[in-house]
């Protein structure tokens, strides 16, 4: 049987809010910019692979670019609230108390790792796609892009994978 926690709704006035509702809210925040992150770059990702021309390609991974430097802030502000909500809940948490924490910070870990690998990859990608716009295209170029576009794909159902994991891990906290 699953088992979900209650804090109770002190939201009527920020008067009466406890810094855990704070600590919470920024939390959100945070799963907001990486959903956000994942979510628009999976959908920006499947719009360049559709397109034909090497410029229209070049502004979907420009945009992609953008969408991407959200996440360092997501990551961010879901550590500093997450060290938050475990100094500051009702239950005080350390790092390997609970396995289904020491779980989800594995995952995040993992999603994070990542997200910074294939950071590094979509660069280069970007980089190949500009050169193929502008018509300065090296040989063997294009074969090298299929590549990198084939493991960008990966990257989004991998990364989709493991914020379901978390999800799952923070909602339902089995082997709590």
């Amino acid at each position: 049987m699953l088992k979900f926690t209650y804090l109770p709704n002190h939201f009527r006035s920020p008067a009466s809010m406890l810094p855990i509702h704070y600590s919470l809210l920024i939390h959100f925040v945070g799963v907001g910019m990486i959903f956000t992150t994942i979510f628009a770059g999976w959908i920006l990702n499947s719009q360049y692979r559709r397109a034909k021309e090497w410029g229209v390609k070049a502004l979907h991974v420009k945009s992609l670019r953008a969408i991407g430097l959200l996440s360092p802030l997501g990551v961010l502000v879901m550590l500093l609230s997450g060290i938050g909500n475990m100094t500051l809940g009702p239950h005080q948490y350390t790092l390997f108390s609970d396995s289904w924490l020491s779980m989800k910070l594995v995952f995040f870990v993992l999603l994070t790792a990542t997200g910074v690998f294939f950071g590094i990859k979509s660069g280069r990608r970007t980089k190949l796609v500009h050169k193929a716009a502008a018509e300065t295209l090296p040989a063997g170029t294009e074969e090298t892009i299929q590549a990198l576009d084939v493991q960008q794909r990966w990257f989004y159902i991998v990364q989709v994978v493991l914020l379901l994991i978390i999800l799952i891990l923070s909602i339902a906290r089995p082997l709590a």
